[in-house]
């Protein structure tokens, strides 16, 4: 018994000592993309005839995070690189790179908007972008008003690393509904079924030392259709997601400016028919609190009459908003709030009917919204 439990102890003292990793890589000489930006190469910037795109990205500099002196101090490395497709540029990269680069922390791509533009490459480079097994399905996907390049190369004083300050105000930004979610697998899931999606809109600001989002851009058939402003992407996002927004809404009381914040919103939509057109039926209901209205006006919103009344402006407020919205999509058969979808769900003989002249049945399409606000709180009185 004891020769055995010695035998057991020595083999696993030996197994130890020779386990190693065959194939490390020191962090050093490690490449973490973090942000990465795709072009389309204007015909005097191509190097080669065959070459479409420029991919740019930084590499954090991680020896600065260490004890040991650096070289340089530099936060970031800038790198890009230009050819026919997005894996001949990576690999392109790898070759003059001293690291050995590492897609799968990538939080972010930001595509030119010049891209969308092009039908035949913007399929291309989603191809490239779907089949690639490294990136997270949970990374973003923006659409830039300038070139990607511009943007992936600006250094933001409060974070250096551009793709890091992305995924920061990205999430922020979604949390409380000022943009569109634009996740990778949620994009891709989009183009898929519904063959339209809505991309972020992002811009340089602030003298290029920050970057901000501005909207959204609705892409249908893989060609850019319309821009939506960020106030649109808001009740969008009201329209399509429960619990999402936080907004303010602005109305009028007695001649008195009344601030209304949505803390929470549900929504639900019905589509039916009726003399062989379409009806949608969009259900909204929000709570909120009174924020502000006019110091030294007392007794404005502190009875029920009050309340009710300020409720209902701001239900016809945002009555008004998605209707503007939903009229906005109707005249370019852009169904990115799941009409189609809800009817292949919950009503297949009415979606088996409209299906091959959907694009007509969603432009005569009637609109009748329903909305319900309560005001939970009116902040401090005295």
């Amino acid at each position: 018994m004891k020769q055995k439990f010695t035998i057991l102890i020595l083999t696993m003292i030996i197994s130890t000592l020779l386990t190693g990793c065959w194939d490390k890589t020191e962090i050093n000489n490690r490449g973490f993309v973090i942000g990465l930006g795709i072009d389309k190469l204007k015909e005097e910037e191509k190097k080669e005839e065959l070459d479409k795109i420029k991919v740019s990205f930084k590499i954090p500099n991680v020896a600065i995070l260490g004890t040991k002196q650096t070289p340089t101090e530099e936060p970031s490395f800038y790198w890009e690189a230009k050819g026919e497709s997005f894996d001949t540029v990576i690999n392109k990269i790898q070759s003059k790179s001293p690291f050995d680069l590492e897609l799968s922390h990538n939080k972010v791509i930001i595509l030119g908007k010049e891209i969308l533009e092009d039908k035949k490459l913007f399929k291309q480079i989603l191809d490239g972008i779907d089949r690639n097994r490294y990136f997270s399905r949970k990374m973003f996907m923006l659409v830039s008003k300038e070139d990607a390049s511009d943007v992936i190369g600006i250094r933001p004083d409060e974070q250096p690393l551009v793709g890091v300050y992305y995924g920061n105000i990205i999430n922020s930004a979604i949390s409380n509904g000022t943009v569109i979610d634009g996740t990778l697998n949620k994009v891709m899931q989009e183009i898929q079924e519904n063959k339209s999606t809505v991309f972020p809109l992002t811009t340089k600001t602030y003298n290029n030392k920050r970057i901000e989002l501005i909207g959204g851009l609705i892409v249908k058939d893989y060609e850019f259709k319309e821009e939506l402003n960020e106030l649109e992407c808001r009740f969008l996002n009201m329209i399509n997601q429960d619990n999402y927004n936080i907004m303010d809404i602005h109305v009028k009381y007695k001649n008195v400016p009344v601030s209304y914040e949505i803390t929470s919103s549900k929504s639900e939509i019905k589509v039916t028919e009726k003399d062989n057109n379409l009806i949608l039926d969009v259900y909204i209901d929000t709570e909120g609190d009174i924020t502000q209205h006019e110091f030294g006006v007392k007794g404005l919103v502190a009875n029920d009459k009050g309340i009710r009344e300020v409720e209902k402006l701001c239900e016809e407020n945002i009555k008004e908003h998605v209707r503007k919205l939903i009229t906005k999509l109707q005249k370019g058969s852009l169904d990115v709030i799941d009409v189609k979808n809800t009817l292949y769900k919950y009503n297949q003989p009415l979606y088996k009917k409209v299906s091959e002249d959907f694009d007509q049945y969603f432009e005569n399409m009637k609109v009748n919204v329903h909305v319900e606000s309560k005001i939970r709180r009116i902040g401090i009185v005295r």
